[in-house]
């Protein structure tokens, strides 16, 4: 009989603990349990960037109020979308001056006089233009890849905080960010590290109700160098 008192008691005790708990202080005591066994798995299932430290102990030392937002995949898909219509339609405005280009030299090796001169500057005019588009180009192919790589990482934490893993941009909703700083004691000393988590509550088409979700983790760095960023 005192064996059951002391179980119950312990559970009653465990519950109290846990409930006492803020949400981003429970996300992280099990990503640093999972660290702690060397569980990979878990880890990639709690992080968009899984981290793995060695360390002898940890500490949540405060918590940004939450920052919410509208869920931005579905406007981060248009503007990838309106990108790569952008890039398709400059790789014409290229190859028409590169077609001018060469009607142009064409003529101009049959010109004389004062007409080639006209035409020689009239060829490196359309060339100058050329590199002009052309260096707009590869600043459009430079921006829809980086736009693909935050889509692809915010389908990817969508997935992780949801579990929704298809056509996620037909959903709306609310994201919650939380911005935690933790004391990470190491071989090396004491280290601070900053931690963004966020959930995704998305509302269901069909029922309008928001969908079950959980805080990840979208970043866990150094301090110093999450402050470079800003």
């Amino acid at each position: 009989m005192k064996k059951t008192f002391s179980l119950i008691a312990l559970l009653i005790f465990v519950l109290l603990t846990i409930s006492c708990q803020k949400p981003e202080e429970v996300t992280l005591s099990k990503y640093f349990q999972a660290m702690s066994a060397k569980d990979r798995d878990t880890l990639a299932s709690m992080a968009g960037e899984p981290v793995a430290i060695e360390f002898k102990d940890w500490k949540l030392i405060s918590t940004d109020a939450p920052v919410v937002a509208d869920f931005q995949l579905p406007d981060m898909i248009k503007k990838m979308d309106q990108l790569k219509k952008d890039r398709e339609k400059q790789i014409g405005v290229i190859q028409d001056l590169r077609d001018k280009i060469d009607t142009l030299q064409t003529n101009l090796s049959e010109a004389r006089g004062r007409k080639k001169v006209e035409m020689q500057k009239q060829t490196d005019d359309v060339k100058k233009a050329e590199i002009v588009e052309t260096e707009k180009f590869k600043e459009m192919t430079a921006q829809q890849s980086k736009m693909k790589a935050e889509v692809d990482f915010e389908k990817k934490l969508t997935s992780l905080s949801t579990s929704i893993t298809q056509n996620q941009e037909i959903y709306s909703g609310k994201t919650q960010t939380i911005k935690s700083l933790v004391k990470i004691t190491t071989s090396n000393g004491d280290h601070d590290y900053v931690t963004l988590l966020k959930k995704y509550e998305l509302l269901n088409p069909a029922t309008n109700k928001v969908m079950p979700n959980r805080l990840v983790i979208v970043k866990f760095q150094p301090k110093e160098d999450f402050d470079k960023v800003l």
